[in-house]
């Protein structure tokens, strides 16, 4: 059975309203040359992975149980774990708790790792992500991590997934049939990067519509997520096995449609290469 992880009831949620960064820049070490098309992933950890699991909620709340999320969770762990991460989950925290965990990552010294990864499962609705007794901005989750907060990740890769509804709107997608027969310069000392630079923000749906799930499987953004990097996580750099992703939950459905939605701050390609 295919669910979805809209809020129950529809209601319009307002959007939190952020005040800009002012101060002047900073001078951090950059772990990879300003001209280099890859990222340094030789660190020597890969760097951990944080998994937001909601499937049960405050009855104030009114939100259905998302059934199949578990195995979501379950994937995510063996996929993560293949890839050299450290992967810790976090079952239906409420919402002092996720904030308090995503404070004391960001708060943890990276130097050591090459990445940073965060996942969260999880009711939504027009930009906010439930809890087990609240909901808050999705920005909530990559702000901490901006360089000049997080100064150890700066230059290296912030990955964030949100498994989550962003409304209520269902696509009906269109039935199609294909026409195939088959399916140089020498780098100075110092420059300077934005402090939003080397983010990768993945939501499952685009904005206004419903996300996927079903009670068997998980959901259709992080099975098809998963399916991927267990199969392509050695070989091919991060933006193509997204856009990979995109393909397989795009043609998944067939009395609905789902398009995630990837918005890549990244400015060099991520690869995965094993860990001695």
């Amino acid at each position: 059975m295919d669910l979805t992880d809209a809020k129950a009831t529809g209601q319009q949620i307002p959007t939190a309203v952020h005040p800009k960064n002012k101060g002047p820049s900073r001078k951090i070490s950059n772990p990879v040359d300003r001209d280099s098309r890859v990222y340094n992933m030789q660190h020597r950890c890969r760097g951990k992975a944080y998994i937001f699991n909601h499937d049960l909620f405050d009855a104030s709340l009114k939100l259905s149980p998302r059934v199949g999320s578990k195995t979501d969770v379950s994937n995510l762990e063996r996929a993560l774990s293949q890839l050299d991460f450290e992967v810790l989950c976090f079952h239906n925290c409420d919402i002092t708790s996720v904030r308090r965990n995503i404070k004391q990552l960001a708060e943890l010294d990276h130097t050591d790792n090459d990445c940073v990864m965060v996942i969260v499962l999880s009711h939504g609705t027009h930009g906010m992500i439930y809890a087990l007794d609240s909901y808050y901005h999705s920005d909530e989750l990559w702000l901490p991590f901006t360089s000049d907060k997080c100064p150890s990740l700066a230059g290296k890769p912030k990955l964030f997934f949100i498994q989550a509804c962003q409304g209520n709107k269902k696509d009906a997608g269109l039935t199609v049939q294909s026409d195939s027969s088959q399916m140089d310069s020498v780098a100075p000392q110092e420059y300077s990067i934005p402090t939003m630079a080397d983010f990768m923000i993945a939501y499952s749906t685009i904005p206004g519509y419903v996300s996927w799930r079903n009670t068997t499987n998980g959901s259709w953004f992080i099975e098809a997520l998963c399916e991927i990097l267990i199969t392509y996580g050695r070989q091919e750099d991060f933006l193509s096995m997204m856009t990979m992703v995109l393909l397989k939950v795009a043609t998944l459905g067939r009395d609905y449609s789902q398009i995630p939605c990837v918005v890549s701050q990244l400015i060099r390609r991520v690869y995965f290469p094993p860990k001695q």
